[in-house]
């Protein structure tokens, strides 16, 4: 899949995307989305709720970097604790028969095949919304669906510019750092 932009000789596509492409403050913005998204310090959106939303996208999308990030291993402060491989396996299959999801993180993964595949079904469904209103406060649907959103967008985004396949893979400390936008934690604390 080619690139749909000059990638300058010696970069990595997905940090000049992500870091450097579009005008300076749309990407600060970017930047500075991403790292709220990912700290999440105000959310009570659990790390394992959320690895269920990003998870199947990232999947769905190809790219092999997001696909073998772990944010509890790769994203520091994400979780204490760590996610078992077996989540990111029945999250990438839609597996709503997984054991090991809680019922919340089972309405999440059926939240987020809907919001990425059927979404124009998803508001007319009022047994879906009894179910997640009786799960999750208003402010924890809306940190869902701003999630969901930044996630789907960002991720039709990369894959429209030719980040997938092509992305070279193992991702060293540096370029996650960058990817993560590293700088802006250390602005911030």
């Amino acid at each position: 899949m080619p690139y749909r932009i000059d990638v300058p000789e010696g970069q990595e596509a997905l940090d000049v995307i992500l870091n450097h492409l579009g005008t300076p403050m749309l990407v600060d913005a970017r930047k500075r989305m991403f790292r709220i998204i990912y700290d999440a310090p105000e959310t009570t959106l659990s790390p394992r709720e959320r690895e269920v939303m990003r998870f199947p996208g990232t999947a769905m999308i190809g790219c092999p970097i997001c696909n073998s990030l772990r944010m509890w291993r790769d994203w520091p402060g994400f979780s204490d604790e760590p996610i078992e491989e077996a989540l990111y396996t029945a999250a990438e299959a839609f597996d709503y028969g997984w054991p090991g999801f809680s019922a919340r993180e089972r309405l999440l993964l059926e939240f987020t095949y809907r919001f990425y595949n059927e979404v124009d079904g998803l508001n007319g469904d009022d047994a879906f919304w009894e179910r997640m209103h009786a799960n999750f406060s208003p402010a924890e649907i809306g940190d869902v669906c701003i999630m969901a959103g930044t996630w789907l967008g960002v991720g039709h985004g990369l894959k429209t510019l030719g980040i997938g396949s092509t992305c070279p893979m193992p991702v060293n400390e540096e370029m996650l750092s960058r990817l993560r936008s590293d700088e802006l934690r250390s602005a911030a604390e």
